[in-house]
């Protein structure tokens, strides 16, 4: 059934950002898709380190297959919403997004402001 199939490639692509495997995880997306996320699977800004994935829903829309999978990390959460359609024989994710508002903190990183912007860095000086 297509569905397995691409249920089978959805966890194994969560699994490789759980592992941390970048390369991996985008090797199940076009170029496109992995444009989308940013790059690096990390949007506009980063996503927090992924420790643990749940798919929670895989629905045929036509000859597409959607899929969303909730990513869980120390302090934060996010969904991972794909496309997957079939290019020359292999299922590949043809766009992919995570939601601003799929995007979960918890409150102690809101209170310490862990996972917001960025310190700001000293301005350079030469040295003498």
């Amino acid at each position: 059934m297509v569905g397995d199939d691409v249920r089978r490639l959805v966890e194994a692509q969560a699994q490789a950002r759980v592992s941390d495997d970048l390369a991996a995880f985008a090797s199940y997306m076009t170029p496109q898709a992995v444009l989308q996320l940013g790059g690096n699977g990390a949007g506009p800004r980063p996503l927090p380190r992924a420790r643990r994935f749940s798919i929670l829903d895989i629905t045929r829309q036509g000859d597409a297959v959607g899929a969303v999978v909730r990513f869980r990390g120390i302090g934060a959460s996010y969904e991972l919403r794909t496309t997957w359609q079939r290019i020359d024989g292999a299922w590949k994710a043809t766009d992919a997004s995570v939601p601003a508002e799929s995007v979960r903190v918890s409150w102690w990183r809101r209170l310490l402001g862990a996972g917001t912007e960025p310190p700001a860095r000293p301005a350079r000086r030469d040295l003498s």
